[in-house]
């Protein structure tokens, strides 16, 4: 039951003025529901958006296929790096990806300062450049040895990390 401030008289409620003294109630203060706390490392992860949420996991996967045996030969296989030594260049663009999401996701800092190209647009052509050199190097496979798990594992992981920037991109190209 509210009370009048000034004499601590108790009045009934709705009533806006004192009986007694002439104070203005004041309405009690109901205390609402305590807020959900979540951790500040879910706040940062829900934060990304879901472009980031495919491109990380997927350039993950194709730093790891590197590595993975891409051609095979009865029991002989190589692996992607081992066969094409200039996928490095893909390595090292999928690490810088890697690294861009996770700073993304911890709010840590920027990779890249606003430029000519929007980020957008330099994710694009980063992994666009991740898929042209893993289709490459998928396509020029050693004479007499045919194709592993690997090469298939790193040409899916490359088209779907290209797939949530690059797609926009040429979509918005083809309406100019």
């Amino acid at each position: 039951m509210p009370a009048c401030s000034r004499c601590l008289i108790e009045v009934s409620p709705g009533t806006a003025l004192c009986p007694k003294c002439g104070a203005a109630i004041r309405r009690p203060v109901i205390p609402g529901p305590p807020p959900k706390r979540v951790r500040k490392s879910r706040q940062r992860l829900n934060a990304l958006n879901g472009r980031h949420w495919v491109v990380g996991p997927a350039t993950f996967v194709l730093l790891v296929s590197f590595w993975l045996p891409w051609y095979s030969f009865g029991p002989i296989s190589a692996d992607g790096l081992g066969a094409h030594g200039w996928l490095f260049i893909a390595v090292v663009n999928s690490i810088v990806l890697v690294l861009y999401v996770l700073i993304t996701a911890f709010d840590v800092g920027d990779l890249a300062a606003q430029g000519r190209l929007s980020k957008d647009q330099l994710l694009a052509l980063i992994t666009g450049v991740n898929l042209a050199l893993v289709v490459l190097a998928f396509l020029l496979k050693p004479a007499g040895f045919g194709w592993s798990w690997g090469a298939f594992v790193a040409l899916a992981a490359a088209i779907v990390s290209f797939l949530p920037f690059g797609l926009p991109l040429i979509q918005a190209q083809r309406r100019r």
